[in-house]
């Protein structure tokens, strides 16, 4: 996958840059996932993931990694590999989950190219796209602008949307997201950490996290057997969705400004239910918003318990339970 947008730039480009993907990696020792869930998955692959990385536009030299569990029906995986064809690299192996596995990926591309220690891009971006997201037309020329040589760096965008099971789409601001991008110097001998080295919650712990103040730069699709059941967004017009993603998901494109003011109107109350009821989400998203009105800045490695986990910690102390 590569775009030609900008040659002159991108020729001398000191990095290389992967998108890394886990579909379907062995977390455990048991038994396979079924038919049935990868096929599921493998929807909002295709719709989602796959989609918005074929729409991507004015990056150059991104090499697509996608894990799969190589325990898998034999058509399933014939239409995996017809799917990869051009766009992306599958990794099929059932060895336990573990970052080693796309950076041993990497080293073997590496090597595989030849030309000696003179050849090899002296920096690496290593992104992270779970499989049933996507990212916006310009994510990986933005990750690829935002590129300085600091090794460790973390490059995050805070603000996407997230559509939910009904076509509704919802803005929010999720610091330290799932679409990180590590800055790593690339070492003889040494493999690389990728950016699945640190959980991306808590990427800041394991070093400096550049939060860049940008327009919505990817979606979260919330579904049924996701880990994220639920919109915790704001209700917003679905036209910045169809501006800037290339999707073949099926969602509600056009809602009427009556009928989106009344969804506005009853997700602000059943959102302040969650907040009650969970308020590590009302926390999350004071503290999303108040990073956001600083516009882009760093957060320094190992600042500290952030604003969500201090106040849980407050009151898990004084009782409170819910």
């Amino acid at each position: 996958m590569a775009s030609s947008a900008h040659p002159a730039r991108l020729a001398s480009a000191p990095f290389d840059h992967y998108l890394l993907t886990r579909f379907s990696a062995a977390f455990t020792a048991g038994e396979p996932a079924q038919e049935e869930w990868l096929r599921y998955r493998l929807g909002f692959f295709v719709d989602a993931c796959w989609s918005s990385v074929l729409g991507q536009r004015g990056a150059s030299d991104v090499t697509w990694l996608v894990l799969f569990d190589d325990r898998c029906p034999d058509d399933f995986r014939a239409d995996v590999e017809s799917l990869a064809a051009g766009v992306f690299t599958p990794i099929w192996t059932h060895e336990p989950w573990s970052p080693s596995i796309f950076a041993r990926a990497i080293e073997a591309r590496r090597d595989g190219a030849g030309g000696g220690e003179g050849a090899i891009s002296p920096w690496l971006l290593t992104t992270r796209l779970d499989s049933d997201d996507g990212i916006a037309r310009d994510f990986l020329a933005a990750v690829q602008r935002e590129f300085t040589p600091t090794d460790g760096l973390f490059i995050d965008f805070p603000r996407g949307i997230q559509i939910d099971r009904s076509g509704n789409t919802y803005l929010y601001d999720q610091l330290s997201s799932p679409f990180l991008t590590l800055v790593e110097r690339r070492h003889a001998g040494r493999p690389p950490q990728t950016v699945y080295a640190a959980r991306h919650a808590r990427a800041s712990a394991w070093g400096p996290v550049r939060e860049v103040s940008a327009p919505p730069m990817w979606v979260q699709v919330i579904h049924g057997s996701n880990l994220l059941n639920m919109t915790v967004g704001a209700r917003v017009s679905p036209r910045v969705v169809n501006e800037r993603f290339e999707l073949a998901l099926v969602y509600e494109r056009e809602v009427s400004l009556p009928k989106l003011m009344r969804q506005k109107l009853v997700h602000r109350l059943r959102l302040m239910g969650v907040w009650w009821r969970h308020p590590g989400e009302a926390t999350k998203w004071a503290e999303a918003k108040f990073w956001r009105l600083r516009g882009t800045h760093v957060r320094p490695r190992g600042s500290g318990l952030n604003l969500t986990e201090s106040l849980k910690a407050q009151l898990a102390r004084r009782g409170w339970r819910r």
